[in-house]
């Protein structure tokens, strides 16, 4: 077959192993020109080679297959410069964790956790499943998009882990008198954050104490966690991190 090189071949002049070269034709990134129906055996040609570079530099890169297949469609330097600016953000995002991880392991922070009783409260809302890249703006969005609270702050009830690979689903909370929804009465543990102490990763100690507090005293979630804004979203945050106890 003129112009056609088989995988190993192939494999070979790209520098791609036959084994990548077998994933990435099951999810459409390069599929091979021609397989033989009696013994599959894959081919390819020679004007693949190109593609096959650009994927084995951009898996290098740390590019998923998916962005990398789109890339294939259309590729152009602005989508390269948009991805490096994402691998800024990721880098910059690792850098800040682990240097709370080495605050954390040096001296671990301290919250003072107390409980109270809250009087139920009627709210609208709207959920969404985030990661946290995306959970400040949702919040943010959905706050200004409910309008101003009238009998409390506005708040978020988090019916799920949210972190990076994990989204929630997330709750963005608005009480109203004529809301559709009611959050119980009922006892809380809480501790009171600001500033940088609301910023993530940082804010998952205030959690990780409230639920330890919770632990040691017998006690048990009855619920999802809450965030109560204290004073909004503005630039200096107060939040009230809040678990119902049972």
């Amino acid at each position: 077959m003129e112009n056609m090189l088989p995988i190993g071949e192939f494999a070979s002049a790209s520098g791609l192993s036959q084994r990548a070269l077998r994933l990435y034709g099951e999810n459409g990134v390069l599929p091979p020109a021609w397989v033989d129906p009696d013994s599959g055996y894959r081919y390819y040609r020679l004007d693949q080679l190109r593609a096959a570079t650009l994927i084995a530099l951009l898996r290098l890169a740390g590019m998923p297959l998916a962005e990398i297949r789109a890339f294939l469609r259309a590729p152009s330097v602005e989508r390269l410069e948009e991805y490096e600016r994402q691998l800024a953000g990721t880098y910059a995002e690792r850098q800040r964790v682990l240097r709370h991880l080495k605050r954390v392991l040096k001296e671990e922070p301290v919250y003072d956790v107390l409980t109270k009783q809250v009087a139920a409260e009627a709210y609208v809302s709207r959920s969404k499943h985030v990661l946290v890249p995306e959970l400040e703006t949702f919040i943010v969005s959905t706050f200004d998009e409910l309008g101003p609270s009238e009998i409390g702050p506005p708040f978020v009830l988090y019916h799920g882990p949210v972190n990076t690979e994990e989204d929630g689903p997330v709750e963005a909370c608005i009480p109203k008198r004529e809301g559709d929804k009611r959050l119980p009465a009922g006892e809380v543990a809480f501790t009171e954050i600001s500033g940088r102490q609301c910023d993530f990763p940082e804010i998952l100690s205030a959690y990780e104490s409230v639920y330890r507090w919770a632990k040691d005293h017998g006690r048990e979630a009855d619920g999802p966690a809450r965030e109560i804004y204290l004073n909004g979203t503005g630039d200096e945050l107060r939040i009230e991190i809040a678990v119902p106890l049972r």
